[in-house]
């Protein structure tokens, strides 16, 4: 029999700016499914801060939330737990020498003199060591005044916690492709692992995002969001379609899941967080409005007969494959970090 995977979803709608608050439910989620044999845990974008731009208060908030990742990292190793941090807003000095701030020592931070990057960690069981890092890429539009995307530049400079380029997967430890290795995913090795890569709300709507990661070899695709089916687009649009946001985010979902043959586990703060997988659509659903946790079975048998169907991988392979150039990045110059 194929592995199956369990994967906790913790959706809930963070309090604004209240860090410790909504950190201690996370924990608690996080201890209750550790419990019930979860093997990942994921929570959603902007759960610490709750996404309050304009508020006074947001950079200093942010400023405070860099320590947390530290927390997550003890949680991985006590409880023997992969954990996605949903996302982390640090606060970084501006400048070529730039540093994580987590402590404002008296300084006044503002725009002039901090950026701030939505960052998503992917923690490792037991020893809490950090396997993949993401820096969202895609920011929406009024995050754009606010957030700073990744860049070579940013990836370059001394003290940077980004990486380039931005989209890479990454092993995960335990979670191998026993019985399910004669297919494409396992190369025919049943201790292989399986590969994550991690991508952030908005950059749902990208599918070049997802072919960089799947070209990678990721087979699971972990998306924290904060997105609002019912506040997020205009009057105009609801009126159209007051489930348009509902349409949007199940059909992307599973869509990518299906055009990547990869399963997709989106935790998202306003709902419809799911696991979407190939072949047999999504499972596990969150319905919007609620705070709500779902364990659910990531199949590697579901991605071996996806992939043996549509043989998406291995197309992408092919020297002469016709979008390979997409898969392109500039490189960055060597330095010390």
């Amino acid at each position: 029999m194929a592995p199956i995977y369990k994967i906790a979803i913790i959706q809930f709608q963070p309090k604004d700016l209240d860090i410790a608050g909504n950190f201690a439910y996370c924990e608690n989620e996080i201890r209750k499914v550790a419990a019930q044999g979860a093997h990942i845990a994921m929570v959603p974008e902007y759960h610490l801060t709750s996404w309050v731009a304009e508020h006074p208060d947001f950079i200093a908030a942010s400023a405070k939330s860099g320590a947390y990742l530290a927390r997550y990292q003890a949680l991985a190793r006590e409880l023997n737990l992969h954990i996605v941090t949903g996302t982390i807003v640090e606060a970084h000095s501006k400048g070529p020498n730039s540093t994580l701030v987590t402590e404002l020592d008296g300084v006044t931070y503002t725009k002039d003199n901090v950026e701030l990057r939505n960052m998503a960690y992917f923690v490792a069981a037991g020893t809490g060591e950090i396997l993949g890092r993401y820096q969202k890429a895609n920011l929406w539009h009024p995050e754009r005044d606010h957030l700073t995307p990744p860049s070579l530049e940013s990836a370059g400079c001394n003290g940077s916690t980004v990486g380039w380029p931005p989209h890479v997967a990454f092993d995960i430890p335990g979670l191998t492709w026993g019985e399910a290795a004669h297919g494409p995913g396992g190369n025919g090795q049943p201790d292989k692992p399986i590969r994550g890569g991690m991508l952030i709300c908005w950059d749902l709507a990208f599918p070049e995002g997802f072919r960089t990661l799947v070209a990678d070899g990721a087979d699971l695709i972990l998306i924290p969001s904060f997105w609002d089916p019912y506040n997020d687009v205009d009057a105009e649009s609801l009126a159209l379609n007051h489930e348009c946001e509902v349409d949007f985010l199940r059909s992307c979902l599973n869509t990518r899941a299906c055009e990547n043959t990869c399963a997709v586990a989106f935790c998202n703060a306003g709902g419809l967080s799911q696991l979407a997988q190939p072949i047999v659509g999504r499972r596990g659903e969150i319905l919007p409005g609620v705070n709500g946790t779902n364990i659910v079975e990531l199949d590697l048998n579901i991605l071996r007969v996806a992939e043996n169907n549509y043989l998406v991988r291995k197309d992408m392979k092919k020297l002469d494959w016709h979008y390979s150039h997409t898969l392109n990045y500039p490189v960055a110059e060597p330095s010390s970090k």
